[in-house]
């Protein structure tokens, strides 16, 4: 029970061809005792893809942390300040797309508004990245992020250099180690890993 009596915000962004990977680590986190509040963009709320039906998605997420999941923006903006402030926030996955909206201060989703809260908070945010464009146009908002305080990642590598050069997956199965060392505010090393 390494995150007993801790709250930790579970944010989705919509890369969805990964959740089969990420829906484990949400159980873990909660296995380690944590209380765990899931925040989804409005397009994981909404979007039903070949990877799954958004209610289902949000059926699952209420099953594993025993509650629904923050979609609004203004839900997601009084969190904090309604509700005891949240220890840790992870994004996970994190698209190129979230990637670029943070690493410009900008907070049009329900995830990125819950980000801004903690960073104001001067809490730990932890990424789970998985774009297509992390050694792409994503490169520099990744390289910004990594300098940035009280942002912390996933360890993350090229899931498949040959078909796909520009890709990077984090590796899901790290989730609770990388957390535990946000709240130390250490990163967890190494920050590059094969896959």
């Amino acid at each position: 029970m390494l995150l007993k009596g801790l709250k930790i915000g579970y944010g989705f962004t919509g890369a969805y061809c990964v959740f089969h990977e990420v829906f484990p680590q949400l159980e873990a986190l909660v296995n380690e005792g944590a209380e765990v509040i899931p925040v989804v963009s409005y397009q994981v709320a909404v979007t039903d893809s070949r990877y799954g039906n958004a209610a289902d998605f949000l059926k699952r997420m209420k099953n594993i942390c025993g509650r629904e999941a923050v979609k609004t923006m203004a839900d997601a903006e009084i969190y904090n300040k309604q509700e005891i402030p949240l220890d840790a926030f992870i994004i996970s996955p994190c698209t190129g797309c979230s990637l670029s909206k943070l690493a410009d201060g900008a907070t049009d989703t329900p995830v990125l508004m819950m980000a801004k809260e903690m960073f104001r908070n001067n809490k730990p945010v932890v990424l789970g990245i998985a774009t297509n464009d992390g050694l792409g146009i994503s490169a520099r908002n990744i390289g910004i992020l990594l300098g940035t305080k009280n942002v912390f990642f996933i360890p993350f590598g090229q899931d498949n250099p040959k078909d796909k050069p520009f890709s990077l997956i984090s590796k899901f199965e790290l989730t609770v180690p990388a957390v535990i060392e946000a709240l130390k505010n250490e990163q967890l090393q190494p920050v590059l890993e094969k896959y």
